[in-house]
């Protein structure tokens, strides 16, 4: 799962083990990563031998090429947007049931089963999911860029190098940086620099990420309903929960958590992609810190191919709806990790990426935001940094008619099923 990804999943427990803390949180290891790769691929020294460590990468090398991975998720979005129209296809062929017999009356059965029970699919618009991770680079005129690192940010990061003037126009650069932030956002990240945050030579770096997908099975808007959300404290609060029941989905049932997934729809111009959302939900209602506890133990458990996931027919399946953002100083969370030398005014070494002295990284800012609703998924991610210069578990396989009602805190992950990589990854403790 990678560093960024260890480093969210600490990030999550801290929050969880702060008494009576309901903020939820939300982080992109993909930014993250980009941003760590591109930076690391200008370090030099003990500066680079500390990224390498980190990043459990071999060289320079090593960080583009796993930069290259990334920025492959773009080649067929480029294919599916081209098409200005969706197309409608035929609803996805679902395993057939087993037979099951039901003694009682239509009129003697439970009045939520009659409404929410699973009807025929009918025909639905193709949406095959949008995603983009744009990257720039703010260089001050003064402090050129190293010709072989310049190359580099275009020709694997494919990122905009604009020359601008640091010292006097910081004010300027920095509505531009804002501005282009909520334009590869889609408008739902604003503002990314408050006023408190200075700019200067001699360059600043941004990535942005933005994705969209559609549910491959939709909710049904009209069956939400208000149902009690169980929080860490032991309080109960109604938020708004998607809601299905009598539903063929991927799951697993282990100890003491269960695993969903809801994968997003693919399109014709998709095929070598696939979207995911994973959720993991504590059997107990106060369970989310020991299951975090032990993903943050091995965070390998986490891959897809250990779920052992199966097509599984869920009784229930409640999922509340979501919509915040969550804002993460990235520097102090990645020194507390033990990534200190680049951003050492006197001990970073960063000679292969630009003409300065003592140039090392000032600030590192990460936000994101995320809605989940009976369509699907919209998230958008933002990674910014400042440089400046001077000073083994057992499975069980599920018990009869299991269900999964996420009506306590619980995490989740949203995934590019053939590369691995995480995309976003987070913790609802209160919907609200």
């Amino acid at each position: 799962m990678g560093f960024c990804t260890s480093v969210a999943i600490r990030k999550i427990l801290d929050v969880v083990k702060e008494n009576g803390s309901s903020e939820n949180v939300l982080m992109s290891p993909l930014s993250i990563n980009m941003m760590l790769n591109m930076v690391a691929s200008g370090s030099r020294g003990k500066t680079l031998e500390q990224f390498m460590a980190f990043l459990g990468a071999k060289g320079t090398d090593d960080f583009n090429d796993k930069s290259s991975v990334m920025m492959s998720l773009l080649a067929s979005e480029t294919a599916a947007s081209s098409s200005n129209e969706t197309e409608t296809v035929k609803p996805p062929v679902l395993p057939k049931p087993t037979a099951t017999f039901d003694t009682k009356p239509y009129w003697a059965q439970p009045l939520e089963r009659l409404m929410y029970s699973s009807k025929e699919i009918p025909e639905m618009k193709e949406q095959p999911p949008q995603f983009s991770l744009a990257n720039a680079l703010w260089v001050d005129n003064h402090f050129p860029l190293i010709p072989s690192f310049k190359e580099i940010t275009q020709s694997i990061y494919k990122a905009q190098v604009k020359n601008v003037d640091l010292i006097t126009q910081a004010q300027q650069v920095k509505d531009e940086i804002n501005s282009w932030v909520e334009n590869e956002t889609k408008g739902l990240i604003k503002d990314l620099l408050s006023p408190d945050v200075t700019l200067g030579p001699p360059l600043c770096l941004v990535n942005a990420l933005y994705f969209k997908g559609a549910w491959e099975h939709a909710f049904d808007a009209s069956a939400t309903r208000d149902r009690d959300f169980h929080l860490l404290n032991g309080e109960t609060t109604k938020v708004p929960f998607m809601i299905s029941q009598d539903v063929y989905r991927s799951f697993a049932s282990f100890d003491d958590y269960k695993v969903l997934k809801l994968p997003y729809q693919r399109g014709h111009q998709c095929t070598d992609k696939q979207f995911s959302m994973y959720f993991f939900l504590p059997h107990r209602r106060d369970g989310l810190q020991d299951m975090m506890e032990k993903f943050n133990s091995d965070t390998t458990m986490l891959q897809p191919n250990r779920f052992h996931l199966r097509e599984v027919k869920l009784s229930h399946l409640r999922i509340p709806k979501l919509k915040f953002s969550y804002y993460v100083d990235a520097k102090e969370l990645l020194q507390d990790r033990g990534l200190t030398l680049p951003f050492d005014p006197f001990g970073a070494d960063f000679t292969d990426m630009v003409n300065g002295f003592l140039v090392y990284i000032d600030c590192m800012l990460h936000k994101s935001c995320i809605e989940v609703n009976e369509e699907g998924t919209e998230a958008a991610a933002v990674t910014f940094s400042g440089m400046l210069s001077g000073a083994a578990r057992v499975y069980k396989p599920p018990p009869p008619r299991p269900s999964f009602v996420a009506d306590h805190p619980f995490m989740f992950m949203v995934v590019e099923e053939f590369s691995e990589l995480v995309v976003f990854t987070g913790a609802v403790l209160n919907p609200n």
